[in-house]
């Protein structure tokens, strides 16, 4: 059976030679195929299942296509889509996770989220972005 297993991934191997493959976009594809999917069990959202069929032959359709030029294109356009929202949920989930310990507050100069510790007092930060010096309570 392990040799059967090893020549079907040297298979797999060899079919995929100069194809794209699976990226960060092919994952989200995925994933929001299986939510389309959950949500197409009930009742009065049945259509959604045939959109998450869609969707899901996309991203396979992405995973096998040779043109590696556009594919890479399409990619690094999601990446800069998701950009501030990933950088707004790693705000959140610091935020959450230093609640206890630290306090955070934007830089009226610049927007940038400065960190500072609680129960200091009076404390002066540079926000390392523009170099402006705040004073803030902690």
């Amino acid at each position: 059976m392990k040799g059967y297993f090893q020549r079907a991934a040297a298979a797999l191997q060899k079919y995929m030679i100069g194809r794209y493959g699976p990226d960060e976009l092919v994952a989200a594809l995925f994933v929001f195929s299986c939510i389309l999917t959950f949500l197409s069990n009930f009742r009065p959202l049945r259509y959604l299942y045939f959109i998450a069929i869609a969707v899901l032959a996309i991203a396979v359709w992405r995973m096998l296509s040779k043109n590696i030029a556009k594919r890479s294109d399409e990619r690094y356009k999601f990446l800069q889509l998701m950009e501030k929202p990933v950088a707004e949920f790693k705000l959140l989930k610091n935020r959450i996770r230093d609640r206890k310990t630290h306090k955070y507050f934007k830089c009226k100069n610049c927007g940038a989220s400065l960190r500072i510790p609680k129960g200091k007092g009076k404390i002066s930060v540079t926000c390392p972005k523009c170099r402006v010096k705040v004073t803030k309570n902690s």
